[in-house]
């Protein structure tokens, strides 16, 4: 009886704080959170609740915790775009457009509209190594030199196609990707022009010119 208290006062409390919050109110960004009135904990009828078994009742516990402890969303990451964090690390407070962005350590919650220079930079090197033609939309951004298409892309050349964080990659007759080999691998090098770069090739192998011997290669050799 005393964990159902507990939970209907809980419920209580952010049925309160569910109200009064907008997104634009920068001056909102650094109070309490207030917990949206659609959280999950929300959606238990009381006889629902006094039917929960143990195991049941500490999960929901654990859920109102995890709310009533979210942090806000700052004027920093609005402003910036975008803030680190897991999937399961949503601010309160984020724009329902942000999306999350996996990128290992560096996954983040981030505006659709917002593109980084390092990352036009790294995506467009990538393309012009593998011999694309990078083409920003826009959409995506404020300057001058862009066309209007519905997103920036790596226009690859024929018999190649992009693959993200690889570039454009060499497919094979079948339309299918051509992967690096084991043997490849361990040589640290294959014959093949900027636009015949191999799926899964090592990110820090670089394209040398060497006329009919051009290859991409680890860049030290064992």
């Amino acid at each position: 009886m005393r964990v159902f208290s507990l939970i209907i006062v809980s419920l209580f409390f952010l049925t309160a704080c569910s109200s009064g919050f907008t997104e634009t109110s920068t001056s909102d960004f650094t109070r309490k959170p207030k917990i949206p009135a659609k959280a999950s904990v929300l959606e238990y009828h009381n006889a629902a609740i006094e039917n929960l078994d143990v195991d049941e009742m500490e999960r929901l516990l654990e859920e109102i915790d995890k709310d009533i402890n979210r942090p806000n969303i700052t004027e920093d990451d609005i402003r910036r775009g975008w803030y680190y964090g897991l999937e399961t690390d949503k601010k309160y407070g984020t724009p329902s457009s942000w999306i999350w962005a996996y990128d290992g350590k560096e996954s983040r919650w981030i505006s659709p509209n917002i593109i980084e220079e390092s990352d036009y930079e790294e995506e467009k090197n990538l393309c012009n190594e593998t011999a694309g033609e990078y083409v920003v939309s826009c959409i995506d951004t404020e300057i001058s030199d862009c066309e209007y298409i519905p997103e920036t892309e790596c226009r690859c050349i024929e018999d190649s196609e992009w693959v993200d964080r690889q570039g454009c990659i060499l497919l094979n007759e079948e339309d299918e990707f051509l992967s690096i080999t084991q043997v490849e691998l361990a040589q640290g090098w294959y014959y093949g022009l900027p636009n015949e770069k191999k799926l899964n090739t090592p990110s820090a192998w670089i394209w040398i010119e060497a006329g009919r011997e051009s290859r991409w290669q680890n860049p030290t050799p064992k």
